[in-house]
């Protein structure tokens, strides 16, 4: 009984094992069944994303449908499916490469492809663009050369060689090329009675007649006739006479030319003290002084202010030439004595000047940058960039130029040039501080002033953007002929109605045509089309449309502002050479004296000479400071002449 006992009891152990076992085995059913239900969504997501994959690559849609069904049909092995799937990747991974190379060189193409039609488009070219990089790098005035040595001809000088017809001829003709309708109809040159017949026979003719200029004829000062030197002769000489000499006599000159050394030294004087009866001791009489104690001669000033202001020499350079004469001085004594005699000819003549300047109709107006150390800064030798306005009458042959403690602010012109003044109408940029002046003027005192603009800056624009399109070649050409226009009208002698009839019947059809085509460049709002270089010409310009077209309505008005920058020229050098100005007054001195210099240029005066006059007057109590103004000066004890 036991025994059967026992083995019922091994008979359930070995059930119960046998249920663990089964157990056991339905758990490894289960996970088997669970991975491959695993393998089948990893086969799922596997065939999603070579869907995916056939939506961005058309070109491997047919080889990934052969793939995926080998992929049913062989999903009982797993292994199998894990190789395929990583050839895939890689496969697709390669295609990925491919197509991301192809889209770069795609990309390369097409950028290439703009850039050709942009620049064949804008025509570009590239020897034009080094050129202009020249001309801007070595300061090379590009309106007086050749433009860009033979990338645009330089029309003036053409026309020179042209009669007056042709060119009118010449210019109705590019209007009608630029514009097909105009409002005003062409000229007709045969109809003006004053243009000037020519004959070109006749001047071919005339200037073969002519003698050729020579060269190397020298226009110096005889200092001395030295005679006829016979030491080298023997005795029983005798000058040989000629029946073909109109004196008799064979004589001839000969010039030696000699320069004498600069020479600087001083006077000097005694001084007594003497007991005078009824008085207290008295001294002799001192010399005069041009200002309080000031020992310079105004022979001395003369040379120390034309080496600064004409020939641009820096104070260094001034005292290593007095060393060169024996003279040794202290730099800061010397600058001091010449700050005060600066200082006195401007408080005694720019007032004047100013009062000059407000007594005419039209002004040239602009400013110029000057470095000036400024000893109010924690640093010394900090230095800034400040400005002196300048105003120029044409009229009455002067300039004055104002620091006013370097500001750019529109109060300096305003309060001290158009504030009570005749000027109704001056030529100058864009610049907002004159839009500011003619603001304040009218709101001011109700009285109305034009600001004309400069067409020679305009032209600046278009020859800048001539190196990105040379379309707007007609555009320049039109523009040298309005300024061949005014030039024959200034050789004619018309001034006032005489030259604004002379420019209503020439250059209005011009103007009229640029205006025209300009606003039908802006009117296609197509950038890419022009450039941005050229259409900062053109907004240049019609931005300011009304200020360009003021000279066809005054024909005392210049049409640019050329003669103000001459007058900047010098001061352009000196900040080349003497660099800087040391103080705010020291800057102020200087402006004056550049008024001085270059009124004394319009004036064709010498400027040393004239320095050393005036101030000679002043040393000797002259106190007629209006007649020592430039356009108002006589040399010496001459009648004085009342302005143009």
């Amino acid at each position: 009984m036991k025994m059967i006992l026992n083995q019922l009891d091994q008979y359930k152990n070995m059930y119960l094992q046998a249920n663990n076992e089964n157990a056991r085995l339905k758990h490894a059913v289960t996970e088997h069944d669970n991975e491959l239900k695993a393998n089948q969504n990893t086969i799922e997501s596997m065939e999603n994303r070579i869907l995916a994959l056939e939506n961005e690559n058309k070109e491997i849609t047919a080889e990934r449908d052969e793939y995926k069904t080998k992929c049913e049909l062989e999903c009982d092995s797993h292994s199998k499916t894990k190789e395929e799937l990583t050839k895939t990747k890689e496969e697709l991974t390669k295609t990925k490469e491919e197509l991301t190379k192809a889209k770069e060189e795609i990309e390369k193409l097409r950028e290439a492809k703009e850039a050709k039609d942009l620049s064949e488009q804008a025509n570009v070219d590239l020897h034009s663009v080094v050129q202009v990089l020249q001309h801007r790098l070595f300061k090379t005035n590009s309106d007086a050369t050749n433009y860009m040595k033979g990338e645009m001809e330089a029309d003036e000088c053409r026309m020179n060689d042209m009669d007056f017809k042709d060119v009118v001829e010449e210019a109705n003709k590019l209007v009608k090329e630029l514009n097909e309708e105009v409002d005003q109809t062409p000229v007709d040159p045969g109809k003006d009675p004053e243009l000037p017949k020519s004959d070109k026979k006749k001047e071919k003719k005339d200037k073969e007649d002519k003698p050729k200029r020579r060269r190397n004829v020298f226009s110096i000062k005889v200092l001395d006739s030295m005679g006829i030197d016979t030491s080298n002769l023997p005795a029983g000489f005798k000058l040989i006479h000629r029946k073909d000499k109109i004196t008799g006599e064979d004589v001839w000159t000969v010039r030696m030319y000699d320069c004498y050394a600069p020479l600087a030294g001083c006077i000097e004087y005694e001084i007594g003290r003497f007991n005078v009866p009824g008085h207290d001791p008295m001294c002799s009489k001192h010399p005069d002084h041009i200002i309080g104690t000031n020992p310079l001669f105004p022979s001395f000033a003369r040379f120390y202010l034309d080496m600064k202001i004409h020939y641009n020499v820096s104070e260094n350079r001034i005292l290593e030439m007095l060393k060169d004469m024996e003279a040794f001085m202290p730099q800061s004594s010397l600058n001091k004595w010449m700050h005060e005699i600066m200082k006195c000819l401007r408080e005694r003549l720019q007032g004047l000047m100013l009062e000059v300047i407000k007594s005419s109709t039209y002004t040239n107006n602009d400013e110029t940058r000057i470095l000036v150390r400024n000893l109010m800064e924690d640093k010394p030798d900090k230095y800034k960039v400040e400005y002196i306005h300048a105003a120029l009458s044409l009229e009455k042959k002067l300039v004055v130029m104002l620091y006013g403690a370097g500001s750019r602010s529109h109060t300096i012109p305003e309060e001290q040039i158009f504030e009570h003044s005749n000027i109704k109408y001056f030529t100058a940029d864009r610049a907002k501080l004159y839009e500011t002046v003619v603001k304040d003027i009218e709101e001011k005192y109700d009285v109305k002033i034009t600001r004309t603009a400069c067409w020679f800056h305009a032209r600046h624009y278009f020859v800048d953007a001539f190196i990105a399109d040379h379309r707007v070649r007609p555009i320049i050409k039109l523009m040298n002929y309005l300024f061949y226009i005014e030039r024959v009208a200034d050789e004619k002698g018309k001034t006032g109605e005489a030259r604004l009839k002379f420019r209503l019947k020439f250059s209005r059809t011009v103007v009229q045509s640029i205006m025209k085509a300009l606003q039908r460049m802006k009117d296609e709002k197509d950038v890419k089309k022009y450039g941005k270089m050229v259409m900062r010409a053109v907004n240049y310009v019609l931005d300011d449309k009304e200020a360009f077209q003021v000279f066809l309505t005054n024909g005392d008005v210049e049409i640019h502002n050329i003669a103000i920058e001459r007058c900047f020229r010098h001061i352009a050098m000196g900040r080349r050479n003497w660099g800087k100005a040391g103080s705010h007054a020291a800057a102020e001195n200087l402006a004056f004296m550049y008024s001085l210099y270059e009124s004394c240029k319009m004036n064709n005066l010498n400027f040393g000479r004239y320095i050393e006059d005036i101030l000679t007057r002043m040393k000797d109590g002259d106190k007629d400071y209006r007649a020592m103004l430039p356009c108002y000066y006589v040399e010496k004890f001459d009648e004085v002449k009342e302005c143009a």
